[in-house]
């Protein structure tokens, strides 16, 4: 009898044992898909840009649904040095998790070339060299996108190592329609006929050109914009700078320079107080008949002011209009995953969930990029419109020019810095500025 009795006890226990660990299983895998202090914090950074964040706001929303155990961390700042910043603060924070997903603000170039002895290697090239980014090549996502694309703006050292979702135009001018008719104006094609078009609308009290002055770097919008329609061959001339065969003092540079002054000189007073946020709606509002600025905003206006018409045409610098008949900018926004990443698993369905065809689909025509993946239906009026520009899709002076290494204020960062001339900056005339520039690169050249 005391034999059973203690069998009877040792099966209850043993029986107590199990229901207890199933119980603590069954409690711990409910707890890792409902418990919110348990989920997975996916951190992503990114600039504002509104049109975009607010669809990855909207994305993020449907990856956590689809995999309810993450909860996406979407930090946004500036676009300008302040979000450099913060991708370099996170990439120093190593591994402690402070970011898993950054994107670039455009794609992999600027990287040192045989001709460039002694360049400044980009930050991303550092980071990849360095190990802290992870290879995607081997990722199934990577299929989706165009092979052209993918090695033109995704690859380094025949590794695949971040995703880019589209190509971006900024060479060009917003015109509103509606007063280009008022006033029997065509599309400009030379750089005479944009003039013309500035004097009938500054005779007749219209504010012809808007400049985002306060932020600066948007006014290099409208100087590149020259620099692909003057020169022959950006690349060519940029080379040359390192090879002494060109100077930033050629009259091909000065001739940028003037240009860009006479387009200040015809901007909206005041300019150099509108910030960037500010222009789109300063546009969309009948306010300013152009504007500089990139055809990513087409949506930040369309949104502004849905019943404005308007288009967008190439800044015809030259006289000869075969010169100015396309528009150059840049691949835009390329997603990296941070090799040391606690959470790269989730960060690899991040991205493959984001390329997915309708969802991608649904980003290009919300961030009004040029696809990177074939058969995109594109639904924007805008993107069909400037069609004929892109034809011969060049990349523009920022994303071609490789800087020298502790260069001076005057040629840093892209190199030309119109915004330093009047009625922007102190400095008087082009010639001034491109001896400034010139001695500046000189000053920096290897020993």
């Amino acid at each position: 009898m005391k034999k059973m009795t203690l069998a009877i006890v040792l099966v209850t226990a043993l029986l107590c044992v199990l229901a207890a660990c199933s119980s603590s299983s069954s409690e711990s895998e409910g707890t890792q898909a409902t418990d919110s202090s348990k989920k997975v914090t996916l951190k992503i950074i990114h600039w504002q840009q509104e049109n975009i964040n607010n669809y990855i706001k909207e994305f993020n929303t449907k990856f956590e649904a689809k995999y309810p155990d993450v909860k996406v961390e979407y930090t946004t700042v500036p676009a300008d040095a302040t979000y450099d910043q913060l991708m370099q603060t996170r990439m120093n924070a190593g591994s402690n998790g402070d970011v898993d997903i950054i994107p670039l603000k455009s794609s992999f170039v600027g990287a040192p070339q045989e001709w460039s002895s002694g360049a400044a290697g980009p930050m991303w090239k550092q980071w990849i060299d360095a190990g802290l980014i992870s290879d995607l090549s081997d990722q199934s996502f990577i299929k989706n996108y165009n092979e052209a694309d993918v090695q033109n703006a995704m690859t380094y050292n025949d590794k695949v190592y971040g995703v880019n979702m589209g190509k971006v135009a900024f060479t060009g001018l917003f015109y509103n329609k509606e007063l280009f008719a008022k006033y029997n104006l065509e599309i400009p094609t030379t750089w005479d006929e944009l003039q013309h078009v500035i004097k009938v609308f500054k005779d007749n009290g219209v504010e012809a050109l808007g400049l985002a002055g306060k932020d600066v770097w948007p006014i290099g919008l409208a100087v590149q914009g020259l620099q692909a329609s003057i020169h022959e061959d950006q690349l060519a001339y940029i080379k040359g700078l390192w090879t002494g065969e060109t100077k930033l003092t050629d009259p091909v540079q000065l001739e940028v320079l003037q240009k860009s002054q006479d387009l200040m000189n015809n901007a909206m007073p005041g300019f150099m107080g509108i910030d960037y946020g500010t222009l789109p709606s300063l546009f969309a509002t009948g306010k300013v008949a152009m504007i500089a600025d990139g055809t990513w905003d087409a949506t930040t206006i369309q949104t502004a002011n849905p019943d404005l018409k308007f288009g967008y045409f190439p800044i015809p610098g030259s006289n000869d209009a075969a010169k100015n008949k396309n528009l150059a900018g840049k691949y835009d926004m390329t997603w990296m995953v941070v090799d040391n990443s606690p959470n790269k698993d989730y960060a690899m369905k991040w991205l493959d969930m984001l390329s997915e065809k309708e969802n991608y689909t649904e980003f290009v025509n919300a961030a009004g990029f040029l696809p990177t993946q074939p058969d995109v239906e594109m639904t924007s009026e805008f993107i069909q419109g400037i069609q004929p520009y892109l034809e011969d899709f060049k990349l523009s002076w920022d994303q071609l020019f490789i800087n020298r290494q502790n260069v001076g204020q005057y040629i840093s960062e892209a190199s030309v810095h119109a915004e330093m001339l009047k009625p922007a900056g102190p400095i008087a005339t082009p010639e001034e500025l491109a001896g400034k520039s010139q001695a500046d690169w000189d000053a920096a050249a290897p020993k």
